[in-house]
């Protein structure tokens, strides 16, 4: 397992070293995993952070000279802002989905990447994946050498990923993405944040058991009557002591979850504040 201490890189195969930003929270477990893959040549996968020690870090693990790419596989505030300064001290290359990045992100890629691409180094080739659903524009990264799949925030370790309707997520597309994932013959799974997870399918499966878990939750309480996010958050959550943030999180979730079933017609509702009922 790599150190979870930040700054510090591990040797995680020959080819893959993670090291953890300074940004735990709630949302961040022990901080943004970024990945530096390959030795002559080397990818730098999600940056993290804006932050001069952690760009530093990335550097000297990696030999300034031989950072060819910056990969992100979203745009989200914990994982690209760090793009500039690392591009600014290495002259790297910046690879993205698209040039439409999150509304808190301005990094704009020097080349727009996409389903079955490859990044091809000296060492290694980086198979791309677009996975939406946590984001629009989520890729991931297949190591073709090792079977090693970077899955940005598509599948963590130690918490849920979140899916947010207010920044483009998808709670359908997010559970197509996973049975996507689940057919991969991957030998590990290096996520955006906490350790790697050595059993991929069963992660993936205790995921989208998750996510059925919860559907039937809010179609039963609706069972009982109309009833708006806050309350459904309250009724599913409630007693768990969340933190603030990870509270108004559950509420995209919920909400999520209410499109998704808007649309296959089995819920009524009108926006997040509104009042939902079975269909």
């Amino acid at each position: 397992m790599p150190d979870l201490t930040p700054g510090v890189p591990t040797a995680l195969s020959p080819l893959v070293r993670p090291i953890v930003a300074p940004n735990p929270g709630p949302f961040t477990g022990p901080g943004t995993n970024t990945y530096l893959v390959g030795i002559d040549e080397v990818a730098v996968i999600d940056p993290g952070p804006d932050d001069q020690l952690h760009v530093d870090a990335i550097i000297g693990a990696s030999m300034r000279e031989r950072v060819r790419w910056v990969l992100l596989t979203h745009t989200h505030p914990d994982h690209a802002p760090g793009t500039a300064r690392l591009v600014a001290a290495t002259g790297a290359e910046v690879l993205a989905f698209s040039k439409r990045g999150d509304k808190d992100s301005d990094v704009v890629p020097d080349r727009l990447i996409g389903e079955g691409d490859t990044i091809e180094g000296t060492e290694f080739g980086l198979e791309v994946l677009h996975t939406p659903g946590h984001a629009p524009n989520h890729v991931c990264f297949l190591l073709e050498e090792e079977r090693v799949l970077f899955t940005g925030d598509v599948v963590l370790d130690g918490m849920f990923s979140v899916v947010s309707p207010n920044r483009g997520g998808d709670m359908a597309v997010y559970l197509a993405t996973l049975e996507r994932l689940k057919r991969l013959r991957v030998a590990r799974l290096c996520p955006g944040h906490g350790d790697v997870i050595d059993e991929p399918t069963a992660r993936i499966d205790e995921y989208i058991s998750h996510r059925v878990a919860r559907e039937r939750q809010i179609l039963s309480l609706l069972g009982h009557g109309p009833a708006r996010i806050r309350d459904l958050v309250a009724a599913i959550y409630g007693g768990q002591d969340l933190h603030p943030q990870l509270e108004e999180a559950a509420g995209w979730q919920v909400h999520a979850h209410l499109l998704k079933l808007k649309a296959e017609g089995k819920v009524e509702g009108t926006s997040s504040k509104s009042a939902w009922k079975l269909a």
